[in-house]
């Protein structure tokens, strides 16, 4: 609440960001596995050229993500979130025409483009500069958008795939990523001084908002903590997408049918809600790096029980590990680097991070695709997700703020 008794708008700007994650986020990236077999059984593409595209998409996002922090930083976010979901959405509709390997990587790499104008990279930095004391509970709260738009939109992107068609299923989803554009041009501030607020819900009428502090980005490349949290992310961006693209697959070559698989990866994407709104309370009060060494910790474990997941109950076992602790390095990713690294350019130096992460996610997908076709099971994979998880986690542990 404002000083004034009335709901203090960073709340209102936090909805959004969800909204925007939910649909976005929650069909472009996470709605992915569910086209794999189809279109490796309509195409004959194999699951490591089908995987490519996603890598391709990660890739350019990584490639567009320090122009998009400084666009940001410059001009706002409302427009370039705005514009990036209508990229993704055309995209999305654009993919339901591919019948060739070259435009299915083309359109990718346009969408991966849009996904870092709309969602990750903007939503950290308005949520960064709208909340201080509750930060991380803010960006938990914006960032459950994606395990709640994966729990929804998995099991329906699934049904449209079975009743009308993977093509159809594309199109569809567009239309609805595209409803999110005049949404966000109607509610997304930037900064809380653009209403003329101060962070956490201050009113800042009679007092001049302070300048934010923080290191520039040639300050922060100089410094052993932004080098850190980029290995973090890096490292996380790849386990968490080497075995959330292959997930489907996976559940149904080890005797999961299709219904019981898509079942699972919702219950991934409820305790994933769970996990980031309980690992941003736990940072807000114990600090951002125990959280970091709670939720890694988890992720590990989760990727160990996945290789034990023949049986329902396993699977379900590792269902409620995985999804606590996968989603949380969104909400701590951001965290980490504004508690390091600080906001006076935040968008360059975040975006910049993003690049690394995004390289990370980008062999991740292509990574487990060739490990299974090569090895004809995903077991080598999930051990060595294992063990860059630890070291990522330490990586996070150890960076300490630089300004």
């Amino acid at each position: 609440m404002q000083s004034d008794g009335r709901i203090f708008y960073g709340w209102w700007v936090v909805a959004t960001c969800f909204v925007v994650n939910f649909v976005v986020f929650g069909i472009s990236v996470n709605t992915f596995t569910v086209y794999m077999k189809p279109i490796e059984a309509d195409l004959g593409w194999s699951r490591a050229q089908i995987s490519l595209a996603l890598t391709f998409a990660a890739l350019a996002m990584g490639a567009g993500a320090p122009l998009v922090g400084r666009l940001i930083d410059r001009t706002g976010a409302r427009a370039t979130m705005a514009a990036g979901a209508a990229v993704v959405g055309v995209s999305s509709i654009l993919l339901a025409s591919a019948h060739s390997l070259g435009f299915f990587y083309a359109v990718f790499i346009v969408s991966g483009l849009g996904q870092g104008g709309a969602t990750v990279i903007p939503i950290s930095l308005v949520i960064a500069n709208w909340f201080e004391a509750q930060r991380a509970k803010a960006l938990g709260i914006a960032m459950t958008g994606t395990g709640l738009g994966m729990m929804v939109m998995v099991p329906v992107t699934s049904w449209i795939v079975s009743t009308w068609g993977w093509r159809s299923s594309f199109r569809i989803m567009g239309c609805v990523i595209l409803a999110t554009v005049p949404l966000t041009l109607l509610l997304i501030r930037t900064r809380p001084k653009d209403m003329n607020l101060l962070p956490d819900g201050d009113m800042g009428s009679d007092v001049a908002p302070a300048a934010a502090g923080g290191l520039t980005l040639p300050e922060a490349v100089r410094t052993p903590a932004f080098w850190l949290i980029g290995a973090m992310m890096l490292l996380i961006g790849l386990v968490a997408m080497g075995v959330g693209v292959h997930l489907m697959p996976y559940l149904t070559d080890i005797g999961h049918p299709e219904a019981t698989a898509a079942l699972l990866i919702s219950v991934i994407a409820a305790f994933t809600v769970i996990g980031k709104l309980g690992v941003g309370y736990l940072a807000d009060r114990w600090g951002t790096r125990p959280a970091i060494g709670l939720a890694f910790s988890g992720i590990a474990i989760g990727v160990l029980l996945l290789m034990g997941a023949g049986s329902f109950a396993a699977a379900c076992c590792f269902a409620v590990v995985w999804g606590f602790a996968v989603g949380a390095p969104l909400l701590l990713n951001p965290a980490l680097a504004a508690n390091c690294l600080g906001l006076k350019s935040f968008g360059a130096v975040f975006g910049t991070l993003t690049l690394l992460n995004t390289v990370g996610v980008a062999a991740g997908a292509v990574i487990s695709g060739v490990i299974y076709d090569s090895a004809g099971t995903y077991f080598p994979a999930f051990v060595l997700f294992a063990a860059l998880t630890a070291v990522a986690g330490t990586c996070g542990v150890l960076a300490r703020r630089s300004f």
